[in-house]
């Protein structure tokens, strides 16, 4: 009996102890909830790493499958047409026939590419000799067939809409919804560059500045070569259309950067103003390089199917007489 009494004594001590700890440690309970215990998800963490290798997947896809295709060159080809010998073989095609010399837009006469006086084709300075020749740089055909299935299953692009023309200010496209260096506006130009499709890419995580760039970024990582091949097939001379201007790195020999230019026609009967350009010679655009499909202002890119152009060769009739063939091939240097 005694021993029995003896350890309640002591079960009763005990919990007057533990009584008086608790009120004398009531801070303690912050260290703990009322909960017995916590899961640990391993799944969340394994989720975590999952988006961000799928953010970055999404990211090296849209850089290397689509932009860097279109900057490097490796998504372009060139097509040439028949050539003109001297600017009156061009004036009495049957394209001149038909628009003549001047548009008439309300009650004002624009000159057209058909104007002798007037046109883009006033400025050569052999004009009996010069070799015009219609180039079309465009998007190759299995490019164009798995661009659109990269930006919608790939990408999980938003189609937003055909919007006129292509000329618009970026910042009003983006909306006021849009996450500069998460989000990405993709627009895709047509033909006639009268109509643009538009595409929002989600949390792509592509560029890192807080608005667009006044400049564009790099459009382009190649050179576009134009060569001149003799009689005895070699080569006679030429000039390069790179990234930041015209240069003679391809054709030190018989650098021809004063005499081969870029004109770039648009669908339309009036002919562009002429703009003299210390880097690049004559043009009939302010898009530079002139030969670039894309357009980078950073959180918003836009590729060209297409454009077009008169590749002039303003030689003299003794240069003219050496010639046998004109070549165009795409340089990389990445």
């Amino acid at each position: 009996m005694d021993f029995i009494i003896k350890k309640l004594i002591l079960i009763l001590i005990t919990m007057s102890f533990l009584d008086y700890f608790k009120n004398v440690n009531p801070n303690i309970q912050i260290f703990a909830s009322d909960s017995t215990g916590i899961n640990i998800n391993f799944g969340d963490s394994i989720q975590v790493k999952g988006n961000i290798k799928n953010l970055k997947d999404r990211k090296e896809m849209y850089e290397k499958e689509i932009i860097n295709k279109i900057k490097q060159g490796r998504s372009v080809e060139e097509k040439m047409g028949k050539a003109f010998y001297g600017v009156r073989s061009f004036f009495e095609d049957d394209f001149c026939k038909e628009i003549g010399q001047f548009s008439i837009v309300g009650t004002v006469a624009y000159p057209t590419w058909c104007n002798r006086d007037d046109g883009p084709f006033s400025i050569f300075r052999n004009p009996n000799s010069v070799v015009i020749i219609p180039l079309t740089l465009e998007l190759n055909s299995g490019f164009k067939v798995n661009l659109i299935d990269t930006l919608k299953d790939g990408l999980q692009a938003d189609d937003i809409a055909v919007i006129r023309g292509h000329k618009h200010n970026p910042q009003i496209l983006a909306g006021p919804n849009f996450k500069f260096g998460q989000d990405q506006l993709f627009g895709i130009i047509n033909d006639k560059q009268n109509l643009m499709k538009l595409y929002e890419i989600s949390e792509v995580g592509i560029y890192r500045n807080n608005q667009f760039d006044k400049f564009f970024e790099r459009n382009s990582s190649y050179d576009l070569a134009i060569d001149l091949i003799n009689k005895k097939g070699q080569m006679y001379g030429g000039v390069s259309f790179g990234k930041n201007k015209k240069n003679c790195a391809n054709h030190s020999k018989n650098c021809l950067i004063n005499s081969i230019h870029l004109l770039e026609y648009h669908y339309q009967k009036n002919s562009p103003e002429i703009i003299n350009d210390k880097n690049w010679g004559y043009l009939t655009g302010k898009l530079f390089p002139p030969h670039s499909l894309i357009e980078d202002y950073g959180s918003l890119k836009k590729i060209f199917l297409s454009r077009n152009f008169y590749l002039i060769i303003d030689i003299n009739e003794n240069q003219l007489s050496e010639i046998s063939r004109v070549n165009v091939r795409k340089i990389n240097y990445e």
